[in-house]
């Protein structure tokens, strides 16, 4: 009996997550609600107050186990350039931003949810929002280890840069939703998204990383007695 009830929570708990998909992409977010979710999901809506504690709690649910954003072992997934090749850095980061511009344009929910929180803040933005920007310092995280530079350090020179492409791409993957250019580019073809990522490589070619500390030696030590 307790394995059957929790199959049968478990089962209605990834429908309800489900449906919060399916009603952002046929209806918008206009149709979220915990009555239009449970009919969505085809379960009593008492059931978001049981499992989730109310629609708030699916929504956060939803933002870190649905399929919303990447994850961040796709993101840093091999292969990658060496790290002890000259011109790693900037061809690592450029692989990165790729994974994210693809990702970006395979997902609609994703630009949906992208599009709308320009112009409004709820619930559910709000618990993607926090998901996307833990995600974001993870990748931070991984890159510094991979590299193996201070976090801060790579923090300060990278995230930057990261941040100020990765709205870009945020904003033209929605726009490109249903506008097709955008400054002659084409942003529902391959080939506009590769003149962009060959752009973004150009400029992440730029990132220089500081230098290691240099050994001070003592020079008592270098003196003959």
């Amino acid at each position: 009996m307790t394995d059957t009830l929790a199959r049968d929570r478990d089962t209605s708990e990834i429908s309800l997550i489900q449906a919060v998909e399916s009603v952002i992409l046929e209806e918008g977010f206009s149709g979220i609600g915990v009555n239009a979710l449970a009919r969505r999901a085809g379960v009593d809506k008492v059931l978001i107050y049981r499992y989730f504690g109310g629609l708030a709690g699916l929504l956060t649910a939803y933002a870190e186990a649905g399929d919303f954003w990447w994850r961040v072992d796709d993101l840093l997934a091999e292969p990658l350039p060496d790290p002890d090749r000259p011109d790693a850095l900037p061809d690592c980061l450029a692989r990165v931003f790729e994974r994210h511009v693809a990702f970006l344009r395979s997902h609609p929910v994703t630009l949906e949810v992208i599009a709308w929180e320009m112009s409004a803040r709820n619930e559910l933005t709000a618990a993607l929002e926090s998901v996307r920007e833990d995600r974001s310092l993870a990748v931070i995280r991984g890159l510094a280890l991979r590299f193996d530079v201070a976090e801060s350090d790579f923090q300060a020179q990278v995230a930057p840069l990261f941040a100020l492409l990765g709205a870009a791409a945020n904003y033209l993957a929605a726009r490109g939703r249903h506008l097709s250019r955008f400054n002659g580019l084409d942003l529902q073809s391959e080939a506009g998204w590769t003149q962009l990522c060959k752009s973004a490589e150009h400029m992440l070619g730029a990132v220089r990383l500081p230098d290691p500390p240099t050994a001070i030696t003592s020079t008592s030590q270098d003196q003959t007695p």
